[in-house]
């Protein structure tokens, strides 16, 4: 799942790597049959959930709702949505129920349980504090909106029953959902569809949590590409985005994973979309400013503000989305058993966050450099980035934090898996191209692991490494027992030179350039604005909050900051006239560079003095895949 806060470019994510989506109709006698009519939505702002239970076989069970969901790591408790909740036996007669906690609702005489019944709240609405749920893991139930919508994650409406020694998580389930005629239901899950109402189908818990419904006025397109059906649909709360704009945005990057993986790993992938206006959006969380999205084994939920501008747009959307979508491979296909048999309610996490999150955020970034949608140049400020990012964390066993990222304190550390997390699999992958003179890359490996694994089968969790290291290299192994296993600081500096980058920590240069200058973005004002500055340290005499309005003319916007502001934060010759609002009065100052004592952190550029090989080794790397 990945989560950004304001422009920070962080992650999160959600993965239930279960059987394929394309489940065909089960038998649902067997299993549940529950009933959602969101209809009378439009007055109570809850739904009313009714399910069939399956034959039972226990005096006593629990009908347990989730208190944390694949991927998310951290608890959710989403029983304490549920209301009214009620038990009865084929009759109609009520069974005694005691709930306990927010989550479990223990019944008694279970074996005469046939029906249970209760409203629920949607996860949008609530107070937005500390618990609140992020967008895309909740649900919202909005009919008489500008433009009516239903966000159902299905582990936040229903469960599954539990007794002692016996769970029926695995049985088969039946949803239908009845609506207004006017919105199309869109979704991964197996469905029959009729005006009003539609039926969708898993052969588990597992499986239905794993395939959310984003119901909506009809706004879909897809593609085909790579043996695969890409779909996308959009919900847009002022009409400004529409899905074709967003499939052509997503088409690049769909066909560049094609590229990366040889054909699809899965015959069809949803993007489901909800865009808020920023300004007036009442499901924003503006003590935040979160957005982001999470991600499923066939689909991902997204909640992204509306953007003004085509290019605003496109980056937002290709940054988020091409690391949501290379979950495809992991954990779809290569996942271990705590994933795979994930248990809702008291849930064992894997210890191999980097791999699920941390290469699948370093292939996001390959992917798009080996295929020409960024450049070298991108790809290594980008990385450079995550270095930065992820200093400011402890150095921590990474199998470790993983396996408890519930607690504390590694609950802190989980925005790291996606920094450190990137740069293991950066790393891992030049050693294995290294140690296997170009025979191998870590690429390679995971698409071994797929075909040995894929989507219904899990690998035990400590046997993982040892599989990668037979698959490559024994000395792979002293890699993971230093940096993934061990919590010694990543070897930057010597394996970066193996393909002729140089790498310094610290340094301190005396050179020209315009002083000390930052830049954050008011997403609200939409505006860059000066932050960690002061007057005295810069030839301009910027000072924290000073909106930048132009440099040399050309105004500063989402679309031209990097181009425009990044400049002014390096070394240089020529004078600028940067264009400032202080309050309200606008300024124009120009200033040539001037010489400054500076500490450049985690500098990161070609070696001009690269060798054949180390040029050979970064080509193989970073270049076009044949």
């Amino acid at each position: 799942m990945k989560l950004t806060l304001l422009r920070a470019t962080g992650v999160v994510l959600l993965a239930a790597a279960t059987a394929a989506a394309q489940t065909p109709a089960v038998a649902p006698a067997a299993g549940y049959r529950i009933s959602v009519d969101t209809r009378p939505a439009a007055t109570t702002d809850q739904l009313r959930i009714v399910v069939q239970t399956p034959s039972v076989q226990d005096d006593q069970v629990t009908y347990v709702m989730p208190s944390v969901v694949p991927g998310s790591y951290a608890k959710k408790d989403y029983g304490r949505f549920v209301q009214d909740f009620r038990a009865l036996d084929d009759k109609g007669k009520p069974l005694k129920v005691r709930r306990e906690g927010a989550n479990l609702f223990i019944i008694d005489k279970a074996r005469r349980l046939a029906r249970l019944e209760y409203r629920v709240d949607d996860t949008w609405d609530a107070r937005m504090d500390a618990s609140y749920v992020f967008q895309p893991g909740g649900t919202n139930f909005d009919p008489t909106a500008a433009q009516p919508n239903f966000v159902l994650n299905h582990y936040g409406l229903y469960g599954y029953l539990e007794a002692p020694g016996r769970s029926y998580k695995m049985l088969p389930y039946e949803v239908s959902v009845q609506h207004d005629a006017a919105l199309y239901g869109a979704t991964a899950l197996p469905a029959r569809r009729s005006p009003g109402q539609d039926v969708f189908t898993a052969d588990s818990y597992v499986t239905l949590a794993d395939g959310p419904i984003l119901y909506a006025r009809p706004d879909t397109a897809s593609l085909a590409v790579g043996g695969a059906r890409i779909h996308v649909a959009v919900t847009s709360e002022t009409g400004k985005v529409r899905a074709p704009q967003v499939l052509e945005i997503i088409r690049p990057m769909a066909e560049a994973l094609g590229r990366f993986f040889g054909q699809m790993p899965v015959p069809q992938y949803h993007f489901l979309m909800y865009f808020p206006d920023f300004q007036t959006s009442k499901v924003i969380n503006r003590q935040t400013g979160a957005y982001g999205a999470m991600e499923h084994s066939y689909s991902s939920l997204y909640f992204m503000p509306e953007r003004n501008t085509e290019a605003e747009l496109r980056e937002m959307v290709q940054e988020i989305a091409s690391h949501e979508f290379l979950h495809m491979l992991a954990p779809l296909n290569i996942h271990s058993r705590e994933i795979g048999e994930f248990d809702f309610r008291s849930p064992r996490m894997s210890q191999h966050l980097w791999l699920y999150e941390g290469v699948t955020e370093y292939f996001a970034h390959l992917a798009q450099v080996q295929a020409g949608i960024t450049t070298e140049d991108v790809f290594r400020r980008n990385m450079r980035d995550k270095i930065e990012a992820s200093q400011k964390f402890p150095s921590v066993s990474f199998t470790e934090m993983s396996r408890r990222i519930l607690e504390k304190p590694y609950d802190a550390m989980y925005d790291n898996v996606y920094q450190k997390g990137a740069l293991i699999g950066w790393l891992l992958d030049i050693r294995i191209q290294e140690l296997s003179q170009g025979r191998r890359s870590l690429r390679d490996v995971l698409l071994t692991l797929r075909e040995r694994y894929g989507p219904t089968r899990s690998f035990e969790d400590q046997q993982l490494i040892p599989e990668i290291v037979a698959l490559t290299h024994p000395q792979v192994q002293q890699f993971f027992d230093a940096y993934v296993v061990g919590d010694q600081p990543l070897p930057l500096a010597e394996y970066l030179e193996k393909i002729g980058w140089h790498y310094t920590a610290n340094e301190s240069r005396r050179l020209k350039a315009y002083g000390q200058l930052g830049f954050r973005y008011n997403e609200r004002a939409q505006q860059f604005e000066a932050a960690e500055t002061n007057p005295e340290g810069n030839v301009f005499g910027v000072q924290n909050g000073d909106v930048i309005v132009a440099v040399n003319g050309q105004p500063v916007s989402l679309q031209t900051a990097e181009q425009l502001l990044r400049p002014l934060l390096e070394p240089a010759e020529a004078a600028v006239r940067l264009t400032l609002r202080r309050g309200t009065t606008t300024l124009d100052r120009e200033a040539a560079p001037r010489e400054f004592e500076v500490e450049i952190r985690n500098q990161l550029e070609p070696n001009p003095s690269a060798t054949p090989q180390q040029l050979e080794l970064r080509r193989r790397l970073l270049g076009p895949r044949s």
